[in-house]
């Protein structure tokens, strides 16, 4: 199916140090009702097919589309050209004001790893050019949102005045956060790259989940309670995608 769709490839040749245009991946999906189109950060296309669907069908959705999928490319590439990003020389946590100089250590035997020497972030990897460094930061990120963020949380929850009945942290590809009907919340390890006030009002929207488990007027009044600046924040929220380093995106595997 994927071959039919014409979307795949760029129209020219390109050198290693030109533009790509934002690849357009379809995935099926049994639970999907309905063809849906929907960016991926940081720069990924997705179309998502329910099981079943006709190519033809498939086909002519794109077709009628296309205008979509064109600007949403020239949307991506504007805030993140497609260029091959090394890994980090300086890593910095704005959410609670930390920064780091990163040096990599090569260790062809040893499991890879990160150690904080104060100021100093000590990366050591079989490859510390590649995949090996890459997994050894993004664990060292999970490590520390869950030491940060989930106390963070909890303090928040005593404000709002409802408590989750657990939180997860982990790195995720398309949301900050969210929460279950069991009343577990999942942050999403990247917001340790945004601003607090930013930071806390996830933590509100969240857990004024725990009083509505949906967008109604009653989510929103309570969500306004506790922050006022509530629409100017989500719109932050929703800007900031394309400023996770690439290396902390978990489609960077």
């Amino acid at each position: 199916m994927t071959e039919q769709l014409g979307l795949f490839e760029s129209r020219h040749a390109l050198g290693p140090d030109d533009l790509v245009r934002a690849p357009l991946r379809v995935r099926e999906s049994r639970r999907a009702r309905y063809l849906t189109l929907r960016l991926l950060p940081p720069h990924t296309l997705e179309l998502v097919v329910p099981h079943g669907t006709r190519s033809a069908d498939v086909t002519a959705f794109v077709s009628e589309h296309r205008q979509w999928i064109e600007e949403a490319r020239r949307e991506l590439a504007e805030y993140r050209p497609l260029r091959r990003e090394g890994l980090p020389t300086v890593v910095e946590l704005p959410a609670v004001g930390k920064q780091w100089s990163v040096e990599y250590r090569h260790d062809p035997r040893g499991p890879s790893r990160c150690r904080e020497r104060g100021s100093l972030l000590e990366v050591t990897a079989r490859d510390t050019s590649g995949r090996d460094a890459a997994d050894a930061l993004r664990s060292w990120l999970l490590d520390e949102a869950d030491y940060h963020l989930v106390p963070w949380l909890l303090r928040e929850s005593q404000t709002v005045g409802r408590r989750p009945s657990s939180v997860q942290v982990r790195l995720q590809r398309t949301r900050w956060g969210s929460c279950s009907n069991s009343g577990t919340v999942s942050l999403n390890a990247a917001l340790l790259f945004l601003e607090p006030p930013v930071v806390r009002y996830l933590f509100v929207h969240e857990l004024c989940h725990l009083f509505a488990l949906n967008h109604s007027r009653k989510f929103w009044s309570a969500v306004a309670r506790h922050e006022p600046d509530y629409e100017a924040l989500d719109r932050r929220l929703t800007e900031a995608w394309h400023e996770i380093p690439l290396w902390a995106h978990p489609e960077a595997r």
